[in-house]
């Protein structure tokens, strides 16, 4: 299956028979601790230093004692580090929503197999964007939750200002029910229209195409949608405020390793890890206080109840196989969309509604921190 590593369980695993998950299948980001089996993160040199875990990570075992059945680990992209979903080593899974292109990552594989096969759900993880772009690439439900708000011990670091857990589904009821394994305040807290806000810092520079599409969708859904300025930052500025923090905590988490083991590594990837290397502390630092400015700016602009919409991305899944240097700048104008949500901790779920020029472009619902359960309770909203 193109969307499983090599090193995947070739039968199922069960801990529990009962639960609220009883019966659900599901496949995991190869990014955590499965007991009895080693992670790989993308890579095939980190699986030949790393060792059998000896229990499951916190996250997975919550979901496990709950029934729910898992069915294989899932491709991803070296060491996370990109939201393209190409990997050099293992393949690139199979994006049936937009064929001969790419499924988005690093997420990739457990998006990209909700187009293959009828899965319950599928985990992934989110730092830049890792569920949110092969969600929107591969026309599935895909969410990031607060950050902070579910434990990652025992999951791969990456990036610790911005790592966060995230699921996938081709339906709202799945999204719904692995929520509340995660989160306890499920109150029936409807959105009101009102509260549904524009965001025209980050719409109107789109492809005329997708925009008359989403005003189109807002329209007809709503009517008379309150657009809003949410910041005086350009989305670039942004976007490298984002780049520098977590190129210098990849730094500091992952490139020591690379350093002693030098593992094959696709020059796409390790042109990014070059870049990570010459962050210095002072870049760092500025980043960081940029990030306070920022998140200061958005409390201030918006209310606490208030949910923002816009297209989780540009465009559609791009054609496999560009160069490096073409992806590079379908990367930038991505991390534009995607790191509002980050850099701010707060929930963001993508839900498939565009179609672009090569396949689906999901629409963004953006809550405040630790708005969870009032998301998920709302998907059929919009």
């Amino acid at each position: 299956m193109t969307y499983l590593v090599p090193h995947s369980p070739k039968d199922e695993i069960c801990i529990s028979n009962s639960g609220d998950l009883s019966g659900m299948t599901f496949l995991c980001k190869d990014m955590c601790d499965i007991k009895g089996f080693k992670s790989s993160c993308g890579n095939p040199d980190f699986y030949k230093h790393s060792i059998e875990a000896l229990d499951y990570a916190p996250f997975l075992k919550k979901i496990m004692n709950e029934g729910a059945i898992l069915k294989g680990i899932t491709i991803c992209d070296e060491f996370f580090y990109s939201i393209i979903g190409e990997n050099k080593h293992y393949g690139t899974p199979e994006n049936l929503n937009s064929p001969n292109c790419v499924p988005g990552g690093s997420s990739s594989g457990s998006a990209a197999a909700l187009t293959n096969h009828n899965f319950d759900f599928t985990i992934g993880t989110d730092t830049g964007g890792s569920v949110r772009v092969p969600a929107s690439f591969c026309g599935v439900y895909g969410f990031r939750p607060t950050h902070g708000r579910i434990d990652l011990n025992k999951v791969y670091p990456m990036s610790e200002s911005f790592d966060t857990l995230g699921w996938f589904s081709n339906n709202t009821s799945n999204m719904l029910k692995l929520g509340k394994i995660f989160f306890d305040d499920f109150k029936e807290t409807k959105i009101e229209q009102k509260n549904i806000l524009i965001p025209i810092d980050i719409v109107d520079d789109l492809d005329q195409d997708i925009k008359s599409q989403f005003y189109n969708y807002c329209e007809y859904k709503f009517k008379n949608l309150k657009k809003i300025k949410l910041f005086n930052f350009n989305k670039s500025e942004l976007a490298d405020c984002f780049r520098v923090i977590q190129g210098y905590e990849i730094k500091l988490n992952i490139l020591p390793w690379i350093k002693k083991y030098e593992p094959k590594i696709s020059n796409e990837i390790n042109s990014r890890f070059k870049m990570a290397e010459s962050i210095t502390k002072s870049m760092y630092n500025h980043a960081v206080d940029m990030r306070k400015e920022f998140i200061s700016e958005i409390d201030h602009n918006l209310p606490f109840d208030s949910f923002l919409i816009f297209p989780t991305t540009p465009f559609s899944a791009p054609i496999k196989g560009q160069s490096d240097k073409n992806l590079a700048k379908l990367r930038k104008k991505v991390m534009e969309f995607t790191c509002v949500g980050g850099l701010l901790s707060r929930p963001q779920i993508n839900i498939p509604k565009f179609t672009g020029k090569t396949g689906p472009i999901g629409l963004s619902v953006l809550g405040n921190k630790n708005t969870d359960e009032i998301i998920l309770n709302n998907l059929n909203f919009f």
